[in-house]
């Protein structure tokens, strides 16, 4: 039988065990989320990245609460640069308590207090204070070597991502710039055959092919991304995306000749905004979806399809066959730029005979 003495030096023996493993985790689980974010991010998400995010997200909506669209856009812009430092300030203190935990676990250091602080100490690569244990020191060379892996890592990430901020808003001005301060696809394909540009559609889906794809592949960021507006406070890439989408769909199943540039262009399209929505934790979309649920009419499509006819594209003889196969693509992505537009308090994108919806 163990004696009472011993009792107290299990427990502290114990706690100091349970300390350890639960400062390896969280040094564990801060290279899952760098990686996440940095290297995988095409295929996961991080959870960390995702709810620091949301919670800022959560802090700017309440400020931005009852103000006009203008004012919004205007808080908005601080942001993404909020909700990055917030991410590295948290992995900072996931290293920071991670060292912390492991470097008392091992009695380099006699209280957690001076603990975190040696941690910090190195994880900061400043050294104003080193553990004089053996093993507390080894534990400061490698956390300062991960202090210099960070400080690398966000110097070679950030470059990319305000470079991918960049490009989005190019895009969104460029629609803009072909179909007016009301986005929509009828309107884009217009300003292309005005323009004498019509043969030339095939070129365009390739290039905006490549771009969902880049963009698509960003997941991990893609929650931060979506949030960010456009510099002018007058557009709405949520609008203008799915301006473009329409004018895809209209392409795919209106307009005679070649289709598979669209069709290609158009399931990269799609694929991007669900993964938008999904890493939004965007609320589930139902699986069954009908014509009535559409918010683009039948007498707007047909609208649509006068409009383009008028103008001289070779459109499908059979307006029956073009209207069902333009509800097979126009219901793969309706729901979620409708609920990403609400979500952000954007316009959806307008259609012949209608207004797009107005924010305030």
């Amino acid at each position: 039988m163990l004696c009472s003495a011993e009792l107290p030096a299990m427990a502290d023996l114990a706690t100091r065990v349970a300390a350890g493993l639960a400062g390896a985790w969280a040094v564990v689980w801060f290279f899952q989320s760098i990686i996440r974010v940095g290297v995988l991010n095409q295929r996961y998400q991080d959870p960390l990245a995702f709810w620091v995010g949301r919670f800022v997200l959560i802090l700017f909506q309440v400020r931005a609460r009852g103000a006009t669209r203008g004012k919004q856009n205007e808080i908005f812009t601080w942001y993404w640069p909020s909700a990055f430092i917030s991410i590295i300030v948290s992995w900072f203190l996931l290293v920071t308590i991670g060292f912390a935990l492991m470097t008392w676990a091992l009695g380099a250091e006699a209280t957690f207090l001076e603990a975190f602080i040696a941690s910090g100490s190195a994880l900061s690569t400043l050294g104003f204070s080193t553990p004089g244990h053996v093993a507390g020191q080894l534990l400061a060379i490698i956390e300062g070597a991960i202090g210099l892996f960070l400080i690398v890592y966000l110097f070679t990430f950030l470059p990319g991502f305000m470079d991918l901020i960049h490009v989005r808003g190019e895009r969104v001005s460029w629609i803009y710039a072909r179909s007016g301060t009301n986005p929509s696809g009828t309107d884009l394909l217009l300003w292309f055959n005005k323009n004498g540009l019509a043969d030339g559609l095939p070129a365009v889906w390739e290039d905006w092919e490549s771009f969902f794809r880049n963009l698509s592949q960003a997941r991990s960021f893609l929650p931060i991304l979506s949030i960010i507006r456009p510099l002018d406070a007058s557009t709405s890439w949520v609008c203008a995306f799915g301006a473009f989408l329409d004018a895809l769909a209209i392409s795919s199943s209106c307009l005679k000749g070649p289709k598979d540039a669209a069709r290609i262009c158009f399931d990269c399209g799609v694929r991007t905004i669900q993964n938008v929505h999904t890493s939004l934790r965007g609320s589930a979309i139902h699986p069954k979806k009908t014509p009535e649920l559409m918010h683009v009419a039948r007498t707007r499509f047909e609208s649509s399809f006068a409009a383009l006819q008028a103008a001289g594209f070779d459109m499908e003889p059979d307006i029956e066959k073009a209207w069902q196969a333009f509800l097979e693509c126009h219901m793969q992505y309706e729901q979620q730029i409708a609920w990403l537009a609400a979500l952000l308090n954007d316009p959806t994108p307008a259609w012949p005979g209608s207004d797009a919806k107005k924010t305030a």
